[in-house]
């Protein structure tokens, strides 16, 4: 997926969204988000990679996706994957119709590799410093996980 062009309110691949809601998506270097935050989004990963850090990671994910994370991290029964609370989960995982990765406006972020697990990890210090200025907030529990809405 990461071939899908993008431009702001233009190019973008056609995808579904919590409640049947089309949106549109498309690549970001590592990263397929919302073509809304593209732009925002391209410009903090360039201003990361000045600083040093290489960021990657995962943003969109489909309904069908969530599921199979809920499954994972959560367990395999319906309860497991519809009602279980999150923090539950492990690592914590959003309910399918409620993480804003169904958005394309989350993103998961590793730095060099790996997972943001800390606060006193160097690019979670940069993001919780600069991400902001790119309209993205932190989820407190989850040092890896920014958003539009910090959700």
């Amino acid at each position: 997926t990461n071939t899908i062009p993008c431009s702001a309110g233009g190019d973008g691949q056609v995808e579904t969204a919590p409640g049947g809601v089309l949106i549109r998506v498309c690549a970001v270097g590592p990263f397929v988000v919302d073509t809304t935050i593209s732009a925002q989004v391209a410009a903090m990963v360039a201003a990361a990679s000045a600083a040093g850090l290489n960021l990657a990671g995962s943003a969109f994910r489909s309904n069908a996706q969530q599921i199979a994370l809920r499954r994972e991290h959560c367990g395999p029964t319906d309860y497991d994957i519809y009602q279980r609370p999150s923090g539950q989960c492990s690592p914590p995982t959003a309910l399918p119709g409620q993480s804003m990765h169904e958005w394309g406006l989350a993103l998961d972020i590793t730095s060099s590799g790996h997972l943001i697990a800390s606060h006193s990890d160097p690019a979670w210090q940069w993001l919780s410093a600069n991400a902001a200025l790119y309209g993205l907030r932190n989820l407190a529990s989850e040092p890896w996980h920014w958003s539009s809405d910090g959700k």
